[in-house]
């Protein structure tokens, strides 16, 4: 049985295939990268950041693969609720509770000036 630290000291040692990857990666994704090669544990770097850990296991998981040139992972952003689709509505459209009032505002012509 694989445990949890044997699965993060696999994926340390991709990690170290390409030494300086944590300061080539954007943000957040570095110091993930660079709190596991220091040694932190998984649980640890997911409160620090306030991520799950299936989130720090992930971002470890395509670092290591693209450390040891291999292709990265498809990684889905949106969620559940999530505005995915361009444009102004967000492709939410009609709620059945009346439009969601995505359209843009009817102009006002100036009113007339008193003097």
């Amino acid at each position: 049985m694989t445990t949890s630290g044997d699965r993060l000291a696999r994926l340390v040692e991709q990690l170290r295939q390409d030494p300086g990857i944590a300061e080539r990666l954007p943000g957040q994704e570095g110091e993930i990268v660079g709190a596991a090669l220091a040694g932190d544990d998984v649980y640890a770097i997911a409160q620090r950041y306030q991520l799950s850990e299936k989130a720090v296991w992930e971002t470890l998981g395509n670092a290591a693969r693209s450390a040891s040139g291999r292709p990265l992972a498809e990684v889905e952003t949106g969620g559940l609720g999530s505005d995915t689709d361009p444009g102004v509505t967000g492709g939410y459209g009609e709620t059945g509770f009346g439009s969601l009032g995505a359209e843009p505002p009817v102009p006002t012509p100036e009113e007339p000036r008193g003097r």
